[in-house]
């Protein structure tokens, strides 16, 4: 649906601020520039390097959406939790107070106010959907997507095939053992999506066991996988 940004939408939004029209024209004429080929090439295999070493990883995430028809931001932040392959959970703050669970292709998404739980399936064509879940995404980025660098601490990822709504992730790169610092996804409808990473474990040795999902007692369930 055109304007639906994540799984779950929140209340929680203020209008269109100073900030994205900036973030807008940045990344604009990010495209138009771009490093040579063998800098790009340096960059990021230097990237895959370090993805290549992280087994699983924790921390907190800030988000920033906005959306470009209703010309609103809405700001959420939160934790996430991320283990190979591909076991992810990440719990937003209140006021949105929503936890999110994906273990191989199932997802659940629980609505802790409405005490509801939303079973679907995960894939790539949900990442426009679930941002934080690109993370995920970013050990293969040269088989994935087109990389340009148009400064030297960004990149500009293209998907090379279709990613759900995906038009463009711009990376803000970071020293240390994990390569980012930012990231900004821009769907095909022109809503910016900007989450900021802060305190970062790397290999924290987060169990299988962590990501399989506890259904709450008493709640509504929604199986959208029938």
């Amino acid at each position: 649906m055109k304007r639906t940004l994540s799984a779950v939408r929140s209340p929680l939004s203020v209008k269109k601020t100073s900030l994205f029209i900036v973030l807008i024209f940045i990344l604009h004429f990010s495209i138009c520039t771009s490093a040579s080929a063998a800098s790009v090439n340096d960059t990021v295999d230097e990237m895959q390097k370090k993805f290549a070493k992280i087994s699983d990883i924790t921390g907190k995430f800030s988000q920033t959406s906005y959306i470009k028809d209703l010309e609103q931001t809405q700001k959420y932040s939160g934790t996430f939790y991320i283990k190979k392959p591909l076991r992810m959970m990440w719990e937003y703050d209140k006021p949105r107070d929503e936890k999110v669970v994906i273990r191989d292709t199932d997802t659940w998404i629980y609505k802790k106010a409405d005490n509801q739980v939303i079973r679907t399936r995960f894939s790539k064509d949900a990442y426009s959907q679930v941002p934080i879940a690109l993370l995920e995404s970013f050990e293969n980025m040269k088989e994935d997507f087109h990389v340009t660098m148009p400064g030297e601490n960004a990149l500009n990822l293209v998907p090379k095939h279709k990613t759900g709504l995906v038009k463009m992730i711009v990376l803000e790169r970071a020293e240390g053992d994990f390569p980012i610092k930012m990231f900004t996804m821009i769907d095909t409808y022109g809503n910016v999506i900007m989450i900021e990473l802060q305190d970062l474990k790397i290999n924290p040795g987060l169990e299988d066991s962590f990501f399989i999902f506890k259904m709450p007692p008493g709640v509504e369930v929604f199986d959208m996988t029938r």
